[in-house]
């Protein structure tokens, strides 16, 4: 059977009434609220990005960690006696010794070793401006017999004002001595770049 057709003036419902629930067009997404999430997004993005920056810069001005030898017995303070250009015998001869650069040096007896330093480092000047350097920190012991090692070396004239660390029967730096060293504190300078320290110390350690 077929339905009779609806009267043109009346509305298509049954009883003449709208439905309860009547469809609705999907609402659209806001264009405005969009921005702002890809905003934020964005935003997110680069405060991750700088701190990875942040991070990485913090890491690479730091100074080699602090340390101290690992063979106390391998490291050794002696006074310089005398050096010039040369090369030494494989086992070097007692009291002499070379380093990296060519130079042979007749040195004195071991005047104290590793055993009395707690802490090596590279650092850089607090100012800035004096440069990198290795620190080397002293036991009680080993502060007052520096001290009276460096007050003696000041007094001499090149070379025999020059204190040479040995390790392992290499002579690793002979600096010079200007005046005495109290308190255990000792710094290394003359040159050096972050590198160099950084080498210097890792040779003192082991």
């Amino acid at each position: 059977m077929t339905q009779p057709p609806v009267p043109p003036n009346e509305p298509p419902y049954p009883q003449g009434l709208p439905p309860l629930f009547p469809s609705q067009p999907p609402p659209k997404r806001s264009r405005g609220l969009v921005l702002l999430v890809s905003g934020l997004v964005l935003l997110l993005g680069v405060i991750i990005a700088v701190g990875v920056i942040v991070i990485v810069n913090r890491g690479e001005s730091k100074p080699a960690a602090h340390t101290k030898p690992s063979e106390p017995t391998a490291v050794e303070f002696r006074r310089v006696l005398t050096v010039k250009p040369g090369t030494c015998a494989t086992p070097a001869p007692a009291g002499t010794a070379c380093d990296a650069k060519g130079m042979r040096y007749t040195l004195g007896k071991v005047e104290l070793d590793g055993s009395n330093v707690t802490d090596v480092k590279a650092a850089m000047q607090e100012n800035g401006v004096g440069g990198w350097y290795v620190g080397l920190t002293l036991d009680s012991t080993g502060a007052t017999l520096f001290e009276q090692l460096t007050a003696a070396l000041a007094k001499q004239t090149p070379p025999a004002n020059q204190l040479a660390i040995v390790v392992r029967g290499q002579v690793v730096t002979a600096p010079s001595v200007q005046s005495a060293i109290p308190g255990g504190k000792v710094e290394i300078s003359g040159g050096y770049d972050r590198d160099s320290a950084s080498q210097l110390a890792t040779k003192i350690t082991g």
